[in-house]
C-alpha cells in the first residue's frame, strides 16, 4: 500500500508541476521555472520510491496516464481550454491503455506464480523418484 501511495503522491506533484508552466510562460517566471523543477523533482523520487516494488512499466504508466488525465481536466477547469471529440476519444483510450496494462501485469504475475508452483512439484516428484527407487 506504500508504494501505491509513492505513486499516487508521483502523480499529484508532477501534476503540480506541470500546472506551473502556465506561470513560467506568463505573469512570474522565475518563481514558475521554480515550483516547476521543485515539484518535477519530488515527483521523481515519489516515484523512485514508487518502483521498489510496482514494476516499472505500471508505475510510469499510471503515472505518466493519469498525469495526463488530471492535467487535462485542470486545464479545461482553470485555464478554460476546450475539449474537443479527439481530446476525448484520446483520453478515453489512454483510460483504456491503463487498463490492460494493470490487467496484463497481474496476468503475468499470476502465470508466474503457476509455473513457480509446478516446477516446485516437479522438483518434489523427481526427488520421491530418486529416493523411492
Amino acid at each position: 500500500m506504500y508504494y501505491w501511495f509513492m505513486l499516487f503522491l508521483a502523480i499529484i506533484t508532477e501534476v503540480a508541476s506541470t500546472s506551473f508552466m502556465k506561470m513560467a510562460s506568463g505573469s512570474n517566471p522565475v518563481l514558475g521555472y521554480t515550483l516547476m523543477a521543485v515539484l518535477i523533482s519530488i515527483s521523481y523520487f515519489f516515484l523512485s520510491q514508487a518502483v521498489r516494488k510496482i514494476p516499472l512499466a505500471i508505475a510510469y504508466t499510471m503515472w505518466e496516464g493519469l498525469g495526463l488525465l488530471l492535467i487535462s481536466l485542470m486545464s479545461w477547469h482553470f485555464f478554460d481550454e476546450t475539449f474537443s471529440n479527439n481530446k476525448l476519444m484520446a483520453m478515453a483510450l489512454l483510460m483504456t491503455g491503463m487498463v490492460l496494462m494493470n490487467l496484463g501485469e497481474k496476468l503475468s504475475e499470476k502465470r508466474e506464480s503457476e509455473i513457480k508452483e509446478r516446477t516446485f512439484t516437479e522438483r518434489e516428484l523427481q526427488s520421491c523418484r530418486t529416493t523411492c527407487n
